[in-house]
Parts: structure tokens; sequence; C-alpha cells
């Protein structure tokens, strides 16, 4: 059949190699760990690492959300994120290398994690290559849409899987005593301490979206699915293989998997956690922190939280959860934003990471706004030519049409405080696919969208016709109509009668009609060339034979005379409002351009070789370093 009409798209064309690219830069850090295993050197590696693994991160996170626009803006289902298990495992890399950048970081300045950063880089790498295994050996084909089956490649991809991960820690177990160890700070409120809680919190929130992930390949081995289903039933709901298709059988070995409302209810109170620790660890010393000039630096953020979150009470938000995040999430901004003024005195060069913390809080805002508070969808019917008034706005319909792709459109319009915007979401049957597909039209401004998901189109019905397939009986009006058949062909010097025997019933009286349609040989005009020939029927009224197809045998009949009134066509949408989804795009962009600015830094900073050499920097990157300053 192809590739499906759905990934036509441009979104499509930039994720997976933005994808691929951070999954192969995962590779990087993962060689320098093994290299420094080898060569025995415990911090040459963590300092050349530390580039790659920012790189890794940036364009992972990139690729997570060029796949969640292309979902949002194509697949229909009003979502950027579905806790799919494949989605899921691209996320999980993504969260232990920020774990891994951050414990590279205190190694660097400190001299500690030296264990956990070549644990974490080869776990990371391991990862990678699971994601891999989840999505193409078809583990996950009755658990997720994106999941994909290549013959004969679950034994090589669990062969290769095994073979890296107890290779790979057991080289690092064989190390493991000669590795040196150097503590950390003791106290509390030092960045030590809080990268190292933050990591750990990073780590507890992958090691449960992986548990979730891995369910279906946990639940698969014998005698271990029926207990867990006893232990994860008793909280959560559980998809037995029918979430895909609610008319398959479900499994009865004890296989199954866990829905999005599992993720929904573990992640967000951990998440919290690492949000509390975003708002003060940047303002922390390395070893130590004046408890008084902390306190005095979290005035004016402080400030800000309170604000933004009364600000969210008025706007009507009052459940404790997202509050505390819309607060939280401000309060975050608020810290790494005096950060950056602090620090870009010294170089933008310095502001990467902070920038990246901005940016997170931007996305959890975006998150809390289009997620907990968007209004709930209003299944809508929009008769053609009226006006209704959904969320404040005046919806009409126009006209089913077509578009200059070939496709199906429902063209609708938005009306609201004597503005107008035009709305074209697609809505048409693909023979190649056989399905209809239906793809959203949304509207877009700084405060949030109005997301429109077309579902059926009823084209109009006019209660003087009728379509019949042979041995249908249809009311129209008074009249009882069976379609018995086509009747013979008869020809008038090449041209010809098609006749549709039709059965009539009236007033308790049954008679027998031959509507024909009359095919005019040598004739150029389409007008004439086909010839509706009507016939009397009982009462007066005549009947027209319209329309027919032999290979399927249905016919088309009006009754003339009758005047019945014509029901309009109408558009079935479901409507919502996601107020603050922009944020989540800008916060992701301002993030990734926050890892930017850290590689350029991180590697500028390896421009000195031990011993003082300096090393030569590319062209580029040293007019850029001139540029931004770095001192």
């Amino acid at each position: 059949k192809g590739l499906n009409e759905l990934l036509h798209n441009p979104w499509m064309i930039i994720h997976p190699p933005i994808l691929f690219i951070g999954y192969a830069l995962m590779a990087v850090p993962f060689a320098f760990a093994i290299g420094g295993l080898w060569r025995r050197d415990y911090d040459g590696w963590a300092r050349a690492a530390l580039p790659w693994a920012l790189a890794a991160w940036s364009f992972l996170g990139l690729a997570l959300l060029l796949g969640g626009y292309w979902a949002y803006e194509t697949l229909n289902w009003g979502g950027y994120w579905g806790w799919d298990p494949v989605e899921n495992s691209s996320l999980v890399p993504w969260l232990t290398t920020t774990a891994l950048i951050h414990t590279l970081l205190i190694q660097r300045t400190s001299g500690g994690m030296r264990r956990a950063n070549f644990a974490l880089a080869i776990l990371t790498y391991v990862l990678v290559f699971y994601a891999t295994f989840l999505t193409r050996t078809g583990v996950l084909s009755s658990f997720s849409v994106h999941s994909f089956v290549a013959e004969g490649l679950k034994t090589i991809m669990t062969s290769f899987l095994a073979v890296l991960a107890v290779a790979s820690f057991g080289f690092l177990a064989l190390r493991w005593r000669d590795i040196p160890s150097r503590p950390i700070s003791e106290k509390l409120l030092s960045r030590d301490s809080f990268f190292v809680l933050l990591s750990l919190g990073l780590i507890v929130i992958a090691t449960v979206i992986s548990i979730g992930t891995s369910m279906p390949v946990i639940s698969s081995i014998p005698g271990v699915g029926n207990a867990l289903q006893s232990f994860f039933g008793a909280a959560f709901e559980l998809d037995r293989g029918q979430a895909l298709d609610p008319n398959a059988p479900a499994f009865t070995d004890g296989r199954f998997g866990l829905v999005a409302s599992f993720y929904h209810a573990t992640v967000p109170p951990l998440a919290i956690i690492l949000v509390v620790l975003m708002i003060v660890g940047p303002l922390l010393g390395w070893r130590d922190t004046n408890v008084r000039h902390l306190l005095r630096a979290l005035r004016w953020p402080a400030l800000a939280a309170v604000l933004v979150a009364c600000l969210g009470l008025v706007l009507g938000a009052r459940d404790p959860l997202p509050l505390a995040y819309l607060g939280l999430g401000a309060f975050a901004a608020g810290t790494n934003i005096l950060m950056i003024i602090r620090t870009v005195k010294s170089g933008w060069l310095r502001i990467g990471g902070y920038l990246a913390h901005v940016g997170l809080a931007v996305l959890l805002a975006g998150v809390v706004g289009s997620s907990f508070y968007a209004t709930p969808e209003l299944r809508v019917s929009l008769p053609q030519g009226e006006s209704v008034n959904v969320y404040g706005y005046d919806m009409s319909f126009s006209d089913w049409k077509t578009n200059e792709q070939g496709r199906g459109v429902l063209d609708l319009t938005l009306t609201r405080n004597g503005k107008t915007w035009s709305a074209q979401p697609n809505l048409y049957f693909n023979p190649r696919m056989g399905a209809t597909m239906a793809t959203p039209a949304i509207k877009s401004d700084l405060y949030e969208d109005v997301y429109i998901s077309p579902q059926e189109y009823q084209p109009p019905i006019d209660r003087n016709t009728a379509q019949l397939s042979v041995g249908d009986k249809r009311d129209i009006g008074p009249y009882s109509i069976t379609f018995q058949g086509f009747d013979a062909v008869e020809t008038h010097g090449g041209s010809g009668d098609i006749g549709a025997k039709l059965l009539v019933q009236y007033e308790g009286k049954t008679s027998t009609v031959v509507p024909v349609i009359r095919l005019v040989a040598n004739e150029t005009d389409p007008a004439k060339a086909l010839q509706r020939v009507p016939v009397d029927l009982p009462g007066g009224k005549t009947a027209v034979f319209e329309d027919f197809n032999p290979l399927q045998r249905w016919v088309v009949v009006r009754v003339t005379g009758l005047n019945l009134p014509v029901d309009s066509g109408k558009a079935v949408v479901t409507v919502s409002v996601k107020p603050g989804i922009v944020l989540v795009w800008l916060g992701v962009i301002i993030g990734v351009l926050g890892g930017l600015i850290a590689i350029v830094r991180r590697t500028l900073e390896g421009r000195w070789q031990p011993g003082g050499a300096r090393r030569r920097l590319p062209r580029g990157l040293g007019v850029f370093a001139r540029f931004v300053g770095s001192k």
C-alpha cells in the first residue's frame, strides 16, 4: 500500500533524521567511557564526553518536539504526547542523558561521581538499543501504533542487546575497584548535592517510565504476567491487547500493558521534586552556600511565583497539582533568569544551562495549560449554512469540497469579536489505504489553540430520491418502492434504453413501472447523451430513473411532484480549546538553544590540553567564540 498518507508531512521528513542523529550522538559518550575504562583514564574521558552528551540531549529533545508537533497537527486526537511505549522509549534515554550531563559537571568540578558517570554513559547507550528493540521487533505490536515487525530481527536484536549490556557493564565491574572515588560536598545546600538529587530523581522517573513501557515484555515471561496483573490491576487500568483494537480477543497468557493513566498518576508527583531542585540548584555554590544570600536571591522569583499562582486562580485554576506546577515553574524560570542576568556579564557562553532551565520551565507552563485546563472535547453537528456557538466562537459549515491535493475538506468559518478565520480540516476516503483519513484544523494564537477534529460528513438528503440495491424497499412520500432489477436493454438505431423495474405500492394497490435512461449514440453534448424517460405513478406523480451502477447493482430513483424538503448537509466535528500550548513548542526551542550554547562553551573549554598546549579550533567555532565572548 505504500507509505501511510499521514506520514506525507514535512515534519516526518525532519523528525526521523534528527532522532537518529540524537541516538548516534549518544554513542560518543559511551565510546569515551569504554575508552576511559580501557586506558584507565578515569577523568579525561569525562571532559571529552560532556559536549557530546549535550549534543545528544539537544538533538533528541528537538526530535521529541518534532514528533509531538507532527502528532498534534496530523493525527486528529488532539494531543502531542500519548505515553505510547515507543514514544516513551525515546524519552527514557533523554532523561538519563540529562542525569549524565549533571553528574559529568560534578566530576569536572570536584572529581566526584566517577563510577556513576561510567554507569550512566553505558546505560544510556544500552537504552538506545533497547528502544530500537522495542520498536523494530514487534514485541509491542498489540500495544503501540508505532511498532514495526522486521522478519528475523528479534533474535538478532535480542542477542546484540544482551552482548552489549553484559560486555559493557561487565567491563565496568572489572574496573570498579580501580576507579578512584572522591567524596562530594556533604552540605545539603550545595550544587554538588542538588545535582546528585536531581540525577537520582531523573533516574527514578526514567525507571518508572521504563517499567510501564516494558510491561508487555516483562508480563510475557511465563508465570510472571498473572501476578503482575493482580498487583498493577488493583491501582491502574490495564491494556490486555485491546486498546488498539477493541474487537481483538484479550490476552489469556498474562500479557498486558499500562495505559496513559499509569503515567499521569506516577510521573507528575515525582517531577515536581525536580522542579523544586531546579529552583534552588542554580543559586547554590559548589561546596557550600550562604543561607542569607540564598534567601535574598529567592525573594523576587518567589514573588513572581505567587503572582503567577494567583493569576491561575483568577483564570479559574483550582486543582492543587497544576497550580503548584504553575507557581513552581514560574519560580524556576525566575531564579534561572536571575542567574542569566548575573552571568551574562562574564560572557554569553555561560548562560546555556540556565537558558535550558528557563526553556523547561516554559515547557512546564505549556503542559499544564494545554493538559489540565484544556476544555473537554465537544462534539458539534454543524448544519450547512447555519451558525453554532462553540466555546465563544460562532462556527459555520459552508460545504464539503476538494482541495488542490485532491483531498476532501470541510469548509468551516470561525467568528469571534468581529474577526473571522477560515478552517479546512481534511476528511476523505483513501482507496489505497482502504480507510477514511482525517486531519485537524488548528486556529492558533499566543493564548490558545482551537482544535477542530473532523469526525463525519453527512451529505444533503433529498427526501424525493432514494438509492436502492436489488431487493431494497424505500419509502418516498406516500409511495413504497422496491427495486426488482434492471430491465432488458432495448436498442433504437444505435441508441439503447436501460430500465429500472420498480414495484410500487400506493394506497394499498401494487403496480410495476419501468422508468428508463436512454443512451443516445453519436451525441457529443453530455446533457443530451443521457435522456431520462419518466413514467407515471398512481396518484398523478412521476418516477424518474436518475442514476445507476450496473456492477454494484443499484439505482437512484426520484419521484417528481412531491416537493418534499431537502435536508442540508452536516459536518460533525469535535472542538476543544487548549490554553498556552504555544509555550510547549517555545519551551523546547529555548531549551535546545540553551543546549547548543552549552555545547559551544564546553567544546571551547576543552581547547586546553593537559600541560598547557592549546588545541586549534575549527575556524567557524573560533569566530563564534570571539563574537559571543568567552572569558
